[in-house]
């Protein structure tokens, strides 16, 4: 359990009286007045190599009161933190000296731009430079090196970590403990050019410890990204942008060979990306001739379900900005806009001619609009290949925010990828977000309802929904609600089924004993779902009798499911064996464990087994991960899913190995190679770049494959791609 504000225990028999008694119940004082930084205009700058110790840092003004947010809540740090901070014209200057009184015991694993921190020692911190208490830009930097970047919208309801932009960060280790240097241009971020004022919140993470030290609101139901929470950095001024204007010119160079054809090419093209700042909050966005050849590929799956599957945008160009056109809440389904429909088809790129995007902020308005343009291409499988002509593909996404931490707004959608003819969504949602529900809760609230509109037979239906949620430390509680027409048709959206009802609801029980066992799980999730008559066709219960969490951060899981499933027509699951006709009643059982990635070496592994239609179904995932310094990063997993029914058997694997080099902070070499016995081939994707200097890169691409007969392994093609970009800022 944590401690209340007052030093209290706080037990969980306190979150559920909360609950029970809202409106007569409040337990807690009112929250500590939100803290405030002054800043300091500098005429010399400090040099940014990691050490905090340049003449311009000694007066400086300073935060040295972080306090615990885990795993002794508001209690003092165990560890001292002093963070600085200065301005000139053109940079936000943040120095941060992490004392550690076991600096052999700092963990930095981690050296590459943008990589996953969580194993590492670290710092994080975010802005909000328009002060609306909902959004911001969040920065990180490990003592390995690594620094990260992201776009943080409606306080943490998405978290874009795949936005980059330029700046300087720098991280040593001392004898002391560690220090790392931020210098954020102003031209790499929009603000308010009247306020003085920015929302202003960080923490530090102590990783052999597992503890969490925050500045502003160091609660439990708090959190970095709760932007509400953050506190006031003041006294900004004489910041400038320039005249806002990037240019990124970029050549591409690609390479192919078709071995079994002998087909191959090789081929230059130019194209450039221009960003230009219409106002201080409105960015304008235009890419020609625009190229995906260096994405990172996906993971394998294996579909063992009769709905497609939902593979994540990987693409910087639609990545950028992404959370501005979230709605309604939706994760996954029904989503009104999935930018993975543009540009790909049937697994197969369509050449993108040019896009347009103009996204960011005007008063309380937030502004998406995305304009592109694809060329001609040929789609679908073998025996099944076809035409489809150029396309025009438009979003627009507009919400206000409203009362404190809530928002209202629309999307519209014009086009189909794939198809002919007309295609058009129009929706409207409703969030509603406090963090202030009695006293120190966290409540939300969605609403949506759109509808699509076709030119061709079918496809005018509606979809709407709503979720009602309660993400608190203890308790977590959720209910929610979609309906989704069978002629429901968003040709730039995901729909994972159609025809559906889906009634589900979430609890979830966390206390915290904070002894070598730091807390317990125990949840409830049921799911119901029918057709749009009621008429049940899946229902999923699933238990958590418990899950344990150590203090180490080792985690032990235990879940059953009992799932029925009604189907009116079969379906082929694997090549020659289909489901049948009838009512499926399954109880499956998961055990899993987890080892602490605080280690040189962490792993999981988990076993689900029980009933699966007409027979049983095992499955295994074992992953282990090594990090034997930040120079290297191992990993291997394996996912295998042994299936025995009535019609037929069949055991499904994917291996999954990859290898990610660090030479320095800027120099990366990443290796990824997979196989699975599907399609029976094996793929490797190797990644080279270079940061010469913030915004300025080089990347070369392998991509080869092989298909497997017996043991053999054949070559099937090699594609190779040189890229390199160059901003010019004006």
């Amino acid at each position: 359990m944590g401690l209340g504000p007052t030093g209290t225990r706080r037990g969980i028999g306190h979150v559920v009286g909360a609950v029970l008694l809202a409106g007569t119940f409040h337990p807690h004082p009112l929250r500590a007045q939100r803290p405030t930084i002054t800043i300091r205009f500098t005429a010399t700058p400090p040099v940014i190599d990691g050490l905090v110790d340049d003449p311009a840092w000694q007066d400086a003004p300073a935060i040295e009161n972080l306090t615990q947010s885990s795993p002794l809540e508001l209690e003092a740090a165990t560890e001292r933190t002093v963070i600085r901070l200065l301005q000139d014209a053109d940079h936000l200057y943040i120095g941060v000296t992490a004392y550690d009184s076991t600096p052999e015991g700092i963990v930095a694993t981690q050296m590459e731009r943008d990589r996953n921190l969580d194993p590492d020692d670290r710092v994080e911190l975010v802005l909000d430079t328009f002060h609306d208490r909902r959004n911001a830009y969040f920065f990180q930097i490990g003592p390995g090196g690594s620094k990260g970047d992201a776009l943080i919208t409606n306080n943490g309801s998405s978290f874009d970590k795949d936005w980059d932009t330029i700046w300087e960060g720098k991280a040593r280790i001392t004898s002391e403990g560690w220090s790392a240097e931020f210098a954020i241009p102003f031209k790499s971020i929009s603000f308010d050019p009247v306020g003085d004022t920015w929302g202003f919140n960080i923490t530090r993470i102590i990783k052999r410890k597992r503890e969490t030290d925050r500045w502003s609101e160091p609660r439990q139901n708090s959190g970095l990204f709760t932007i509400a929470d953050a506190g006031d950095l003041t006294a900004l001024s004489g910041m400038e942008q320039g005249i806002g204007l990037d240019f990124v010119p970029f050549f591409v160079g690609k390479g192919l060979k078709e071995h079994q054809t002998d087909r191959e090419y090789l081929r230059g093209e130019t194209g450039f990306d221009l960003f230009y700042k219409v106002t201080p909050g409105l960015t304008a966005s235009l890419t020609v001739n625009t190229d995906f050849a260096e994405t990172e590929v996906d993971d394998r799956q294996i579909n063992l379900t009769r709905f497609p599957l939902f593979f994540p945008e990987k693409r910087d160009f639609f990545l950028q900005d992404k959370g501005i056109f979230e709605f309604g809440g939706i994760r996954r389904s029904p989503l009104p806009f999935f930018s993975r429909r543009i540009g790909l088809a049937d697994g197969e790129e369509i050449p993108l001619i040019a896009g347009l995007r103009l996204t960011g902020r005007s008063g309380p308005y937030n502004v998406g609009i995305l304009d592109v343009q694809t060329d001609e291409a040929t789609i679908g499988g073998e025996g099944d290949r076809r035409q489809v002509g150029d396309k025009n593909l438009s979003v627009v996404r507009v919400s206000r925010n409203v009362l404190e931490q809530s928002q209202v707004g629309f999307i519209t959608t014009r086009g189909d990828p794939t198809e002919s003819g007309i295609n058009a969504l129009g929706g409207v949602d409703f969030t509603y977000r406090t963090s202030s529900f009695l006293d120190d809760r966290n409540l939300r609230m969605d609403l949506f309802g759109m509808t699509t509109t076709t030119s061709g037979p079918g496809g005018d239906g509606p979809s709407l929904g709503g979720t009602l949620r309660y993400p608190n430390d203890e308790i977590d509680l959720l209910l929610a609600f979609t309906h989704v027409n069978e002629e429901f048709d968003p040709g730039l959206g995901f729909v994972e089924r159609k025809d559906m009802n889906r009634y589900e609801g979430e609890f979830e029980l966390k206390p915290r004993l904070n002894t070598w066992v730091r807390r317990l799980e125990f949840g409830f999730n049921p799911v119901f779902v029918t057709d749009t008559g009621n008429h049940l066709e899946t229902r999923e219960l699933a238990l958590r009798p418990i899950e344990v969490e150590l203090d180490s951060g080792d985690r032990l899981r235990t879940e059953i499911e009992n799932v029925r499933d009604i189907l009116d027509e079969p379906f082929e699951i694997h090549d020659g064996i289909e489901i049948p006709v009838g009512t499926h009643d399954d109880s499956r059982y998961t055990v899993s464990v987890s080892a602490s990635d605080k280690r040189p070496v962490s792993g999981r592994l988990r076993s689900t087994f029980g009933t699966f239609f007409t027979g049983k179904r095992t499955d295994w995932v074992a992953a282990i991960d090594a990090r034997p310094s930040k120079h290297l990063t191992l990993s291997f997993e394996n996912e295998e899913n042994i299936v025995r029914l009535e019609e037929g058997s069949f055991t499904t694997r994917i291996l999954r190995t990859r290898a990610q080099i660090s030479f320095t902070p800027e120099i990366s070499w990443n290796n990824f190679i997979q196989f699975d016995n599907d399609s029976d081939t094996v793929g490797m994707n190797s990644r080279f770049r270079w940061i010469l200097t913030p915004g300025r890169e080089l990347k070369l691409v392998l991509n080869k494959s092989w298909d497997r007969k017996g043991s053999d392994l054949r070559p099937l093609d090699t594609r190779l791609t040189f890229k390199a970009e160059y901003t010019v800022r004006f």
